[in-house]
């Protein structure tokens, strides 16, 4: 059941914000402040397999939370992602009076409203390898432009100064891609049984030895034709080539949409550098 928003007291939030804050502590389950059930929406909402944790499932609330959450669990340095992040209340209401614009309040009872942040990800300096956080909300383009959704969008973004958190605006324009597309369609491969994961050892180096063979052959004779050589049938060449190219093992054209009756060299098909 979603959250009463209707008559929406402190109290209640302070518990809903309790509930979400002890969710980080070890060995706890993460718990977006904002849930599926909880918002009303006219777009796509839908709750997907976390990437990492079994136990999981990311609460996205349009589709281009979902693109977003498919490029963050893609990205090798991103650690953790969690959805519908929420800011303290004394925090973003100090940050309102900072800039001067209106807190967003419950209009039948005008109660300051909880603010969260689609995305916040836990990431990896490649560089020093040291671990920081990095906010990433999104919006459509013509309503980050609205000035109460920019009011908002300053809210978020003031306190991600104060932590100290990078801050990065993403927007359909940017989301909107073959690229999303094609990880929408490998998010489903991005994990092998055990013992597939050993076949597929086996497999590569067979796709590569076709693919070297004839770079203009159609994708999916290739994968016949090193699935063949592996001994596994096609359907299980199939999901060792998607899983391959979601952790990036085969080179491929992000911008090409993936089909397998395509051309390798149409798609870009190629080994990655040694």
């Amino acid at each position: 059941m979603g959250k009463k928003f209707k008559g929406c007291t402190l109290a209640r939030q302070e518990g809903w914000y309790k509930s979400h804050r002890e969710s980080f502590e070890s060995g706890r389950v993460y718990e977006p402040f904002l849930r599926t059930d909880d918002v009303p929406s006219h777009g796509v909402k839908s709750k997907v397999p976390h990437f990492r944790d079994a136990r999981r499932l990311v609460h996205v609330l349009s589709l281009n939370e979902l693109w977003m959450y498919l490029h963050l669990a893609n990205n090798p340095f991103v650690i953790d992602v969690y959805e519908q992040y929420a800011i303290p209340l004394d925090t973003s209401l100090a940050i309102a009076d900072m800039l001067e614009v209106k807190h967003p309040v419950y209009a039948d009872t005008r109660v300051p409203i909880v603010q969260t942040i689609d995305f916040m990800a836990r990431m990896i300096n490649p560089e020093t390898g040291e671990e920081s956080l990095k906010a990433f909300p999104v919006k459509q383009p013509e309503d980050a432009q609205k000035l109460r959704t920019a009011q908002k969008l300053a809210l978020q973004e003031g306190y991600c100064r104060l932590e100290d958190i990078e801050y990065e605006l993403s927007t359909s324009e940017v989301l909107r891609t073959v690229h999303s597309q094609n990880l929408d369609t490998l998010y489903r491969h991005r994990d092998l049984p055990v013992f597939l994961e050993r076949v597929a050892k086996r497999w590569l180096p067979n796709f590569f030895g076709a693919l070297s063979d004839d770079r203009h052959a159609r994708a999916a004779h290739l994968v016949e034709r090193a699935s063949t050589a592996t001994g596994v049938n096609y359907d299980i060449g199939v999901s060792i080539f998607y899983n391959a190219l979601w952790h990036k093992q085969i080179c491929f054209n992000w911008s090409q949409y993936l089909r397998l009756e395509k051309a390798a060299s149409d798609l870009g098909l190629g080994a990655h550098a040694a």
